[in-house]
C-alpha cells in the first residue's frame, strides 16, 4: 500500500479531530455515571494546576491547561473507586502525562505525592472509604 504525502495542515487537522473525538468519548462516559463526577475532576485539576509539571501556567495562560488530563484521570478514578491506591494512581498519572506531553513530561517522584494528595482529598469529601 502506498501512502501519499500529506501537508502539515492535514496532519494538524487530523490531530485536532482525534483529540475532539477523544473528548466526546470521555464526556459521554462521564455523563453515564449515576453521580456527578465534577468534584473528582475539580480535585484532580486543582492538584495538576498546583503541580504544573510542564510549566504551562503563567500570567497569560488559560485556566484549562490541564483540563483534558484531569478528565482522563477522573475517568480512571471513577473506574477504580473501590480499589484506588497510591501506586496505581501514580502510574495512571504518569501514563496520562506521558501520553499528552511525551518527552516534555519528565517523570519524577511527584506523581506519588500528587496521587496521595488526590486520594486524601477524595477521602476527605467522602468519595473513598
Amino acid at each position: 500500500m502506498k501512502f501519499r504525502a500529506v501537508s502539515e495542515q492535514t496532519k494538524m487537522n487530523y490531530l485536532m479531530w482525534s483529540i475532539k473525538r477523544e473528548i466526546l468519548k470521555e464526556n459521554a462516559y462521564l455523563s453515564t455515571l449515576s453521580y456527578d463526577p465534577t468534584p473528582i475532576m475539580q480535585i484532580v485539576k486543582h492538584y495538576f494546576d498546583a503541580w504544573d509539571p510542564i510549566a504551562l501556567l503563567d500570567a497569560n495562560s488559560t485556566d484549562d491547561e490541564y483540563e483534558g488530563e484531569a478528565r482522563t484521570l477522573t475517568i480512571y478514578i471513577t473506574k477504580h473507586l473501590a480499589d484506588l491506591e497510591i501506586a496505581s494512581l501514580s502510574a495512571a498519572i504518569r501514563s496520562v502525562f506521558h501520553k499528552s506531553f511525551m518527552d516534555e513530561f519528565q517523570e519524577d517522584d511527584a506523581c506519588e505525592d500528587i496521587a496521595a494528595a488526590i486520594i486524601h482529598s477524595l477521602q476527605t469529601i467522602g468519595l473513598l472509604g
